[in-house]
């Protein structure tokens, strides 16, 4: 009996204890896992949001660069971090919604609550400006008269820049594949052609000064109106990235209410939107209900794509 009384007394001070806490939110910074390099297309977002972030949400953010195996070393540590509002990412697709398929990840979707999208941008292809090809058609000229004198770059196996690589070999262009560790990474070798051609989120394109060649999606980029489209030079494909914010699952509903709220209303705030529209990125933002069922749609999507081209964890 006593023993009993004693674990109720427990419970009752752990719940104030996480209750006062939950209160005091947030007394000391919070840090956004960063799962890539500094300068690359998903850093670069975040440090837009960081400074409004910080100022709604009432607490230093800390951008913590956290690079490694297509993006998943960053997300497992995020994935592993306490659930109590002090940790949460900042991240494309592919870390959650890919990478889990293809490898023993310790996190999956649900590994994640999440806070809000950001936006979603094309996959651009890219060349450097210097490259004798101006165009797609060009380019893909060279791979079917020379086949495996190009070298594509990616940010990782089964990353997104990945895939399109991927789709490209199965329409019988013949490619080579050069993976990096980050998007800065490849693009420096784009710039100093020990790759010839990547495709990646569209905001590279001015971040990098190169020339945006052709665009993933399925209809032309409104900031790259003149760039076509995959489907328009034969290949009928729609590869996009998306950027969006997550806690660890399991943050009491007080502090991920106002992980949120600060979350929608940086989105909402000018200078948050003007910094993103200057980097040509497709602001879309969406709230966590819709953008947690999106994510899981996004992870079955991928999941097909893998199996296809039989990429699948065995």
């Amino acid at each position: 009996m006593f023993k009993k009384y004693i674990q109720k007394a427990t419970f009752l001070f752990l719940g104030i204890f996480f209750s006062v806490s939950a209160l005091a939110y947030p007394d000391k910074p919070v840090t956004i896992v960063m799962a890539w390099g500094a300068g690359g297309a998903t850093d670069v977002i975040a440090r837009v949001l960081q400074p409004v972030w910080a100022k709604n949400l009432g607490a230093e953010l800390i951008i913590k660069n956290i690079s490694g195996a297509s993006g998943t070393i960053g997300t497992a540590e995020a994935a592993a971090a306490d659930a109590d509002g002090y940790t949460v990412i900042v991240t494309p697709a592919g870390p959650i919604t890919t990478q889990p398929h293809m490898r023993k990840t310790p996190y999956s979707v649900e590994s994640f609550a999440p806070i809000g999208r950001v936006s979603v941008n094309p996959q651009m292809m890219m060349v450097s400006k210097d490259a004798p090809y101006k165009s797609a058609k060009d380019l893909f000229e060279v791979i079917k008269n020379e086949p495996g004198k190009i070298v594509a770059g990616s940010t990782g196996a089964g990353t997104l820049p990945h895939v399109g690589i991927i789709a490209m070999q199965q329409s019988g262009l013949n490619i080579k594949h050069v993976p990096y560790k980050s998007s800065v990474d490849a693009m420096k070798a784009l710039l100093s052609n020990t790759v010839q051609v990547f495709s990646d989120q569209a905001q590279l394109v001015q971040s990098f000064d190169v020339l945006p060649i052709a665009s993933w999606s399925a209809t032309r980029s409104a900031e790259y109106p003149n760039v076509p489209t995959m489907k328009e030079l034969g290949y009928d494909y729609d590869i996009y990235n998306w950027v969006g914010a997550y806690a660890p699952k399991g943050v009491p509903p007080s502090v991920m209410e106002k992980l949120i709220s600060s979350f929608k209303k940086t989105m909402q705030d000018p200078a948050v939107l003007d910094g993103l529209k200057k980097m040509k990125i497709q602001v879309s933002y969406m709230g966590p209900k819709d953008f947690g069922e999106f994510t899981v749609i996004e992870s079955n999507r991928n999941r097909k794509l893998l199996q296809a081209a039989d990429l699948l964890a065995k």
